[in-house]
């Protein structure tokens, strides 16, 4: 595998691998998950090669020749009232197209919502009302 490198305002270099072990990549019912940071969202989209209308189009957003206001939000800072956080889904699909995580880990966390509602013995969702 190519080793493609991002670059965080920190100047730390960011792989493929290095995202893998990142709270923001965790399953949301992970203890640990934590969302995006604005910085993330941008080292993800670099590390992919897109640029915002791009990956606005990957992820069904409006876009256009100048990008993609979605994701200039984004990656907006959290301090600025133009801030808005990313969608865990979005999120999930970026994390999928990077091979962050692949769409086995996704289902594979799905299984945890057991676990997370405490009804081990529920074997079908129609179940539920």
């Amino acid at each position: 595998m190519c080793e493609i490198h991002a670059q965080y305002s920190s100047s730390t270099a960011i792989t493929v691998e290095a995202f893998r072990n990142r709270p923001c990549s965790l399953p949301l019912s992970h203890p640990g998950h934590l969302p995006p940071t604005p910085e993330e969202v941008r080292a993800l989209r670099q590390l992919l090669g897109y640029p915002q209308a791009r990956l606005g189009s990957l992820l069904g957003k409006t876009y256009n020749k100048k990008g993609c206001k979605a994701v200039r939000r984004w990656e907006t800072h959290v301090d600025s009232k133009e801030h808005v956080p990313m969608n865990y889904c979005a999120w999930q699909l970026m994390l999928l197209a990077a091979n962050v995580i692949s769409i086995t880990d996704l289902i594979d966390a799905s299984s945890q919502y057991k676990d997370l509602l405490n009804l081990n013995d529920i074997e079908n969702v129609e179940d539920i009302k």
